[in-house]
Formats: structure tokens, C-alpha cells, sequence
């Protein structure tokens, strides 16, 4: 395919020989195989126990530093726990300051030619909510009219494009100018950006006499990295490497985009094309590919050729090593944010998945087996003889089955001699939020459905009674307190095969265990809880889920103990909140069983981010109940209820502190009834309050009121009498208000212009006095006593800024702004839930102001 003759190409050979030859401690062989390991002692399966936990609940490499200083930190980044390993050398990994959450983006050369401008703008949108951008960019495209320009051709192996010097030379101009194409158009819109063409990747030559110049990368250098991130600059990653010598080597974009992933374990992996996504042979874009399950299949697909052949290659080769809740976003500019928080969107996501592997299989791991049954049982070492259990194994008289993660399992025994139904002695789950995701519900469904199989369970346990109905074909409830569930069993066996289930008096392994924990899952919860406060977020979706459990990740005295979402449920949290560091899984928690998760968990504290008119029966169960947790409703459902405290912190403190419910303020009212306070008996008429809310205020599920088509060079006004916060305000300040609402095309802020009639005139400066003096110990009010507060200055902070004073005689205007994802809903639900808990009241706020 290439011109022998060249001597470039001779000399990489020759020096891909010394390369090879010369590995220091720095670099190491590429093997992505397997190790298998045997049965060992206890300590080999605490030393298992441990790296699983490590793998499952692995943060990424960027990681959180609260610190005023600029500098970049570099330490060594191990990958725990994984069955596979990588030898390129990421010896660093980049420590960056608080609040910057890393999103890997591979941008395709196609978007780059013919939809630059969508690009932007999703760029832009990812760090307004929070998500900093990494971006590798091909050009392929753009390449090939070069080559074609030239009269090269332009040739591709098994979808790596072959680099003679020629093309090589056309591709480092190619790829110069594309990538500064993005940098000037990032900077345009206002966001800074610096180019990396070269210097992040180190490479040997992968194949010279079938390729050319194209490399495997060896090392990853992360220093320029961690300028641009340290400097809030997005940095720009052109796909070249550099041999040790100085050699340029090309790198296909999507190996060089996942190879950094591996380096950075990024919080969201996001590809962004043309297509919308990852096509089948019908065109047809795929919406969810699992590769554990289907990436044997699809390697067959006729269809499944040179680039998608190798993106699918590259897809697992990434997943294998990065933690198991990682997915691959597949995506347009245009759909991104549909893709990133909308219930069903229109790319493709591509994930590990699960699969079920017996003990028979020749992958099958036992010790990691084991490891799970300890972690699951709490046994301690030397009580259960795991020598004993090999043995009947390798017999027949139990079988194994676990995932491939090693984080759920099952021991099955016939039922009884002869029968053609299994037993399912014990299920095993490495830790609370295993059991609950869909992936294992999915799995054990598809093992379970071409057999027949059986269990029981106590009535008693709620959690695991609803999980099993979810993955039987039937169960019974029976007289005495056990309910037994099957899949595939006959009609006509299910009484005897009831009755034999039922007669298993006890488990497998009490028979070869001296002795067991009598510990019950909650209270296993309870003396593991910290000196943190548990909470639990009910609603957790869209933008204002997004920043509470962003300030409760952050906070020092909270943990989040669950977040339940009924669309989301069994999910990973990170795939609504990208920007989380969190092995976290939805729980669906209903208005019947509120109480159960309450005292299940420890809950000291429920926000409750419903929509109106839902948290009533949640809350009724608990009033039924013994459980008497703090509640901080984010509805409008209590701001009208004396039983429940108006949680405005700035004004209601002392009884906020004494209570347990609390009637979150909405986000318009918030701004209104703080600028309205200090004036209230001095209205002679209603005032009025025209306001303009970013689009993020109408939720995240689509609607005219958040199109940003729609909204372009527009407003809408919306609900201009009778509104929810026009009524809230009269209520809370006990004197009537008119609100005319609208929704702007800006995604984030509220601006607020308040008209108001006084019963005698006042000066400016006496307007400012008594602003500053109501508000004189408030750091989240800011008194602007000049200015005219802007959205775009208050946006994405905690504060209110109260200011534009015009003052004509007894006619005063005032102009608010405020945040209404975070002082107008999160910030102050947070407030509100560290003083009712005792706690600093500006605890994970203050680190942001």
C-alpha cells in the first residue's frame, strides 16, 4: 500500500525496533488480557472484596480541591478492580479546584465542517451547567478534500486511515486549521479556549509497513491539560502523538479521545456527530448498546465494518477498564441537552451492561465469588468453608451464577431430587444499591427465563418482596409470614413445588458456616453511618435535582443516602448528573413505603422536589408513622399551610429553626418577597412585578416554554394573574402584589423590575439606607446601591442582588436578580435544611461565594 522507497518509513521501523527495546519504568507492554486468579486464603478474598469496592465506587482521576490557589497537583492514578488492564502509562492525573467536573468531548470533523454553531453553543451549555469540557477533534473530512486537492489518495485499513509522509504532512495543516476553527469560535462566544496540537500524546509507530506514520499510544502527558483547566480554558486536543525521539505519528480520533478517557476516567464520555448517534444496517440509529451482552453479535453484523468495527473495538476497550456505571454518549450538537437530562433521547449510549456467567464458564472467577458472598453475607474470615464450597462446585451439588462485574450472584440447588426446578438458595449483592439497578434486574430476568427456578422471601422485607415480583413470572403469598416466587414452573407443579420451597428449612451455606451475623441490613446501615447527616432527595431529576445533589455531594455534615426518580429507577445517578462523583443508584421510593426507607436508611432529612399537588400522601405516611424526620418541600404545595414554616431564611430564621417542615419559597417569589419586605407597610397600593426567567425554570422536559428555538430573539409571557408566586407572595407578606411572568431565551437567572406606590416620598439614598440595614447581616442579599443588576452576573450564583434604585417622589423602582436553580430553589432548600439539622447555614454554600 505504501512506496517502499520511502526512507521515513524505514527509519520509523528501525525505530519502533529500539522502542521496543528500550521500556523504561515509565512505560509497560500492552496487554489488555485477563489474569485469572485462584482460590486463595482469606486475605485473597479481603484483598478481592476490597478492589471490587474500589472498582464500583472508583471517582474519577480529576478530582476536588478547595483551594484559592492555582496550582495543579499530580498524582498516581491506579484502575483497581477491573479484569482487564492497560499498559499505557498514566502516571498522572489531573487535581484541579473545587467545582470543575470533567466531560471528554470527541468532536466529529463533519460537525466541525457544517454545524459549527450548534457546537458552540453546546459547548457553551455544558459549562453553564457545571460540566468542563475536554475536546479532542478529528477532520476527516476535511482531510480527504485536502488529499483529494493534492492528488493523494486516501486509504483506510480496517478503518485507520494509512499516513505516508505526504498525507501526514496535509494532515498536521489540516488538523492545525480545524482545530483553531474551534478555538476562535469558542473564544467568540466568550468562553476561553487554548489549542493542544501536540504534547498530550506519546506513541510508538503501531504498524509502519501497513499503515505509515499512525501510532499506538503509549503514555498520555497530562501537564498541558492541567494549564488549560487550572486557567479555565477549554482545552483543544488535536489527535497527534509524538514518539519519544520527536517523530509525529497520526492517531485516529476516536482511539485518541478513549485512550485519554482512560487517563481521566471522565464524569461523561460524549461523542459528538453528524449522524445523532451510532447507525445499524438499516440506518436506523441504535438508542442503547450493552456490550457485554451484545458485543459478540454485533462484531458479526456484516455492516459492522472498518470505522464502526474499530469504534466498537475502541467502545470496549475503554468500558473494560473505566468503572462499570461509565456509558459513552453518542450524539448531534442539536440534541445534546435532550440526550444529556430528557427521559428518552434521540443518540446512542453505549455501556458495559451485564451479563451472567456460571461457575462452569471458563472465566469464572472464584475467589472475586467469594469476595461477593463475604462482603454480602458479613461473614467474617474462616467462618464459611470456602474450601468446602469449591468442592461442591466442582460436584454438582450447588451452582454459581454472577454478574460480570462480580457485584451480584446467586446459589442455586435442585429442589428436590429429581426435579426439573431449581432451587435459588441466596441471592448475593456486594452492597445496597446493587440490587435495586435495572442492569440486575434485566440480567436475572434473562437467566431466569428459560428456566425453571424458585425462592421464598420474608413478607416481611418490603424492598426485596417489590424486587422480586419484578424478576418472577408469579409468587404467592402464604398463610404464615413467607411469600414464594418462580419463574417457569407448570401449572400443575406450582402447589408441589410450593410446598417443597417452603420446606427448605435452611440455607446452603449455614450448613458450612460455624457461625453467621444476626445483623439486619438496617442496622448494618445504621452503625456504619457517620458523623454526616443522611438525606434523601425525592424528584431527583432535571436542574434543580442536579444542583441540590450537587451541594449535598459537597457539603461537609450531609450525605446523600438515596435519590429516587420513578423514571430513573435502578439507574446510576450519574446518568442524570453527569457532573456527580457517585456510584449512587435511583431508588423508587413511593408514598406506601416512605417510612420503610426512612428507617431503613437512617433519613434524617427528605428534600422533596415533587411537582404540586404529589408530596401530601409521602407526607401523611410518615405522619402515620414513628419516623419524624426534617422535610423541605421545593412544591407550592405548604406555602399556604400555618403548620408548615415559610423557609425563607433571611426572615424567618428563628422559626425555621424550630421546626421540622418547611415550605421551600419558589424561585419569583423568592426575589419579590425580598425586595417588597423591607417596604411592605409602606404600600399604599399593590405593587407591581414584571419578571423574566431563564428557560431552565420551565423544567427540563420539553416544552414550548424551554425551546430555545422558540425563544430565540424572544420572550414569552406566561400565566399573567392568578400566578402560583403571585399568590404565595401576598400570602407570606399578608398584602396583595400583581406578577406578570415571562420566560427569556437565556437559560439561567431571573430579573425582577418591582414598581412600587409608598405612602410618603423617599430619597435614593434613604431607599439604599434601608435596604442595607435590613439586610446588613445577609451574605447571600447584595445591596447594588449604584448599579442596575444584570442576569449574566448573578447567574450560576448564590446570591440575590437588590438594586437599580429609581426614585421619583413617593414612586419607587427596584431591580432584583437571582439564580432561580439556586438561591430561588437549591441554595435556600439547603439553608433551610442545615438550620432545621443545627447546622452552619451557609455549609457547602459558602465554598461558592
Amino acid at each position: 500500500m505504501l512506496r517502499n522507497s520511502n526512507k521515513l518509513i524505514k527509519s520509523v521501523i528501525k525505530n519502533e525496533s529500539t522502542l521496543l527495546k528500550s521500556k523504561n519504568n515509565n512505560e509497560r507492554i500492552v496487554n489488555y488480557s485477563s489474569s485469572s486468579t485462584s482460590i486463595t486464603s482469606g486475605n485473597g478474598i479481603y484483598s478481592q472484596i476490597k478492589k471490587i469496592e474500589e472498582f464500583i465506587s472508583k471517582k474519577p482521576s480529576v478530582t476536588k480541591v478547595i483551594s484559592s490557589s492555582a496550582t495543579i497537583n499530580f498524582n498516581t492514578s491506579k484502575s483497581s478492580g477491573s479484569n482487564t488492564s492497560t499498559a499505557v502509562d498514566y502516571s498522572k492525573s489531573v487535581k484541579i479546584k473545587d467545582q470543575k467536573q470533567i466531560v471528554l468531548v470527541k468532536i466529529g470533523g463533519g460537525v466541525i465542517e457544517s454545524d459549527i454553531s450548534s457546537l458552540i453553543g453546546s459547548l457553551n451549555f455544558l459549562k453553564k451547567i457545571g460540566l468542563f469540557p475536554i475536546v479532542v477533534h478529528g477532520g476527516g473530512p476535511q482531510l480527504n478534500a485536502e488529499l483529494a486537492a493534492a492528488g493523494e489518495p486516501a486509504e483506510y485499513v480496517e478503518g485507520l486511515r494509512v499516513t505516508p509522509p505526504s498525507v501526514l504532512a496535509i494532515a498536521q495543516r489540516v488538523f492545525l486549521r480545524e482545530n483553531l476553527k474551534i478555538v476562535e469560535a469558542l473564544e467568540s462566544s466568550g468562553t476561553k479556549a487554548r489549542p493542544v496540537t501536540q504534547g498530550v500524546y506519546q506513541a510508538t509507530p503501531l504498524d509502519p509497513k501497513l499503515y505509515g506514520f499512525v501510532g499506538n499510544v503509549t503514555k498520555i502527558h497530562t501537564d498541558a491539560l492541567a494549564s488549560c483547566i487550572t486557567n479555565d480554558y477549554v482545552p483543544v486536543i488535536s489527535s497527534l502523538a509524538m514518539t519519544p525521539e520527536g517523530q509525529v505519528l497520526n492517531i485516529n480520533a476516536d482511539v485518541a479521545a478513549l485512550e485519554l478517557a482512560k487517563s481521566i476516567n471522565p464524569l461523561k464520555i460524549l461523542f459528538i456527530n453528524t449522524t445523532a448517534g451510532m447507525k445499524d444496517g438499516d440506518g436506523k440509529v441504535m438508542q442503547h448498546i450493552k456490550l457485554d451482552e451484545q458485543y459478540a453479535d454485533l462484531m458479526k453484523q456484516p455492516w459492522v465494518k472498518h470505522g464502526t468495527k474499530l469504534k466498537l473495538k475502541e467502545f470496549k476497550s475503554c468500558l473494560d477498564v473505566l468503572p462499570p456505571s461509565t456509558s459513552i454518549t453518542i450524539t448531534s450538537p442539536d440534541l445534546l441537552m435532550k440526550e444529556l437530562f430528557a427521559k428518552d433521547g434521540h443518540g446512542t449510549t453505549v455501556e458495559r451492561g451485564e451479563v451472567m456467567h456460571s461457575h462452569e464458564s471458563p472465566s469464572f472467577d472464584e475467589t472475586k465469588f467469594f469476595a461477593l458472598i463475604e462482603k454480602s453475607t458479613g461473614s467474617k474470615g474462616g467462618r464459611i468453608n470456602y474450601q468446602q464450597l469449591k468442592t461442591d462446585l466442582s460436584k454438582g451439588v450447588v451452582k454459581a451464577f454472577v454478574n460480570s462485574h462480580y457485584t451480584a450472584g446467586i446459589l442455586v440447588r435442585p429442589l428436590s431430587s429429581g426435579s426439573s426446578v431449581s432451587y435459588v438458595d441466596q441471592f448475593f449483592f456486594f452492597n445496597d444499591s446493587v440490587q435495586s439497578t435495572e442492569d440486575s434486574e434485566s440480567v436475572f430476568k434473562k437467566m431466569f427465563e428459560n428456566s425453571s427456578y424458585i425462592w421464598k422471601e420474608s413478607s416481611t422485607n418490603q424492598l426485596n418482596n417489590e424486587w422480586f415480583k419484578k424478576i418472577a413470572t408469579g409468587f404467592v403469598a402464604t398463610t404464615g409470614a413467607t411469600n414464594v416466587f418462580w419463574t417457569n414452573v407448570d401449572t400443575n407443579k406450582i402447589e408441589s413445588s410450593v410446598k417443597e420451597c417452603l420446606s427448605q428449612t435452611s440455607t446452603y451455606l449455614s450448613g458450612i458456616t460455624t457461625a453467621a451475623s444476626s445483623k439486619s441490613a438496617s442496622d448494618k446501615l445504621l452503625q456504619d453511618k457517620s458523623h454526616k447527616f443522611r438525606v434523601g432527595l425525592i424528584g431527583a431529576r432535571g436542574f434543580t435535582g442536579g444542583n441540590l445533589v450537587r451541594l449535598i455531594d459537597g457539603h461537609p455534615n450531609l450525605e446523600l443516602a438515596i435519590a429516587s426518580s420513578s423514571t430513573n429507577f435502578g439507574k446510576p445517578v450519574t446518568t442524570e448528573f453527569p457532573q456527580l462523583k457517585s456510584n449512587l443508584k435511583f431508588d423508587n421510593v413511593k408514598p406506601e413505603n416512605i417510612d420503610i426507607f426512612t428507617r431503613d436508611h437512617g433519613i434524617d432529612g427528605w428534600f422533596m422536589a415533587l411537582p404540586d399537588k404529589i408530596s401530601s400522601p409521602y407526607i401523611q405516611t410518615l405522619e402515620n408513622s414513628s419516623e419524624s424526620p426534617v422535610l423541605v418541600d421545593l412544591s407550592s404545595d405548604h406555602r399556604f399551610n400555618e403548620k408548615w414554616t415559610y423557609g425563607q431564611p433571611e426572615t424567618n430564621r428563628a422559626a425555621i429553626k424550630e421546626s421540622k417542615l418547611i415550605a421551600n419559597p419558589g424561585c419569583y417569589a423568592t426575589g419579590m418577597f425580598l425586595t417588597l419586605k423591607p417596604f411592605v407597610n409602606d404600600l399604599v397600593t399593590p405593587p407591581s412585578c414584571f419578571g423574566i426567567s431563564g428557560y431552565s425554570g420551565a423544567g427540563s422536559k420539553p416544552s414550548e416554554k424551554n425551546d430555545p428555538t422558540r425563544l430565540s430573539d424572544n420572550i414569552l409571557p406566561y400565566k399573567l394573574v392568578q400566578h402560583t408566586h403571585e399568590l404565595e407572595v401576598s400570602h407570606q407578606l399578608g398584602s396583595p402584589i400583581y406578577f406578570m411572568p415571562h420566560v427569556g431565551q437565556f437559560f439561567q437567572g431571573i430579573t425582577l423590575t418591582i414598581s412600587m406606590e409608598l405612602k410618603y416620598p423617599m430619597t435614593k439614598e434613604q431607599v439604599v439606607e434601608r435596604y442595607q440595614k435590613f439586610y446588613q447581616n445577609e451574605p447571600l442579599i447584595k445591596i447594588d446601591k449604584d448599579g442596575i443588576p444584570e442576569v449574566k452576573s448573578n447567574s450560576g450564583k448564590h446570591t440575590v442582588t437588590i438594586g437599580g434604585f429609581a426614585v421619583n417622589g413617593n414612586h419607587l423602582v427596584v431591580v432584583t436578580t437571582l439564580d432561580n436553580l439556586l438561591k430561588g430553589a437549591a441554595t435556600q432548600a439547603i439553608q433551610n435544611m442545615n438550620i432545621c439539622l443545627g447546622l452552619e447555614e451557609l455549609a457547602s454554600i459558602k465554598n461558592e461565594l
